[in-house]
């Protein structure tokens, strides 16, 4: 998810109390965010998003809380997520939690129908 960077970006990098005590690790992006041209996506309308299961034989319901880190961020963009550690200057391969194009760019996969899951049996399902 994450690679060796050069770039001439940083991001901060702060740990946020958890409700049970715990630190989460996170990647202050407010200054990317600050500068990055903002995208807009509405969300699907809802009668619209039940229309299109009429006729469908199986129905199913997925925990989409890692799918953020299922696409790829194009190469040319990847050097803006960089962020620093004292273990050295890394960037993100994959969308990250924290950008502000994350939500409309996800939104956009899934209505598109470009979210794909592949199972352990090598069975690969869109989610349309």
């Amino acid at each position: 998810m994450i690679e060796p960077s050069i770039s001439p970006w940083s991001a901060q990098v702060v740990l946020a109390s958890k409700k049970d005590g715990s630190c989460r690790y996170c990647v202050d992006f407010r200054r990317l965010n600050s500068v990055t041209l903002k995208e807009h996506y509405p969300v699907p309308r809802v009668e619209d998003m039940i229309d299109t299961l009429a006729g469908a034989k199986f129905l199913s319901t997925l925990d989409l809380i890692s799918a953020y880190h299922s696409f790829e961020i194009h190469p040319d963009d990847r050097e803006k997520t960089a962020f620093s550690t004292k273990q050295g200057h890394w960037q993100w391969k994959r969308v990250s939690f924290g950008l502000c194009n994350e939500a409309p760019f996800f939104v956009r996969q899934i209505a598109c129908g470009k979210f794909v899951i592949r199972n352990d049996m090598g069975r690969t399902f869109s989610i349309l």
